[in-house]
């Protein structure tokens, strides 16, 4: 039986000193940028503060929407749909992410995040893969990408 799946998330882009913050499972070897899922009735800027405090405990503003994703695949035996927003943020407060890699602050979570130089970004494998060009030159409107991943 083939179900459907829909999903929306917002996703921050933190820049610091030419490093941008990224994610990935503690054993893993694949990154994305840090994020979440938008609850319903709530804004997905205000999702996005929420995730940060949350996941990483730092509180953020979100500067500007860059980019807008929709994304088509399967999971398992079900067809998804998933419309990501990505921000341009930055920090309330400088201090409040390390500099040296770093566990979730959530419980039971098994997430690692770590700055990743952008010159670096091209040698990771990285969701979505866009993020490998686009990273280095924001553009100053907002992006719009459609994916199909197999």
């Amino acid at each position: 039986m083939d179900t459907k799946k829909c999903d929306f998330r917002s996703v921050g882009v933190l820049v610091r000193e030419n490093k941008i913050l990224v994610q990935r499972e503690k054993n893993g070897n694949e990154y994305a940028l840090p994020g979440g899922n938008v609850q319903f009735g709530e804004t997905s800027e205000n999702a996005l503060v929420r995730r940060y405090k949350a996941e990483i405990g730092a509180d953020i503003l979100c500067d500007r929407l860059i980019w807008v994703e929709e994304l088509f695949w399967k999971w398992k035996n079900e067809s998804a749909h998933g419309i990501n927003f990505y921000y341009l943020i930055s920090l309330k407060n400088d201090s409040d992410i390390a500099d040296e890699p770093f566990d979730s602050c959530e419980d039971n979570h098994d997430v690692s995040f770590e700055w990743v130089a952008i010159e670096e970004i091209g040698n990771l494998v990285i969701y979505p893969n866009f993020i490998k060009e686009k990273i280095k030159n924001i553009s100053g409107n907002i992006e719009h990408f459609i994916n199909y991943c197999e």
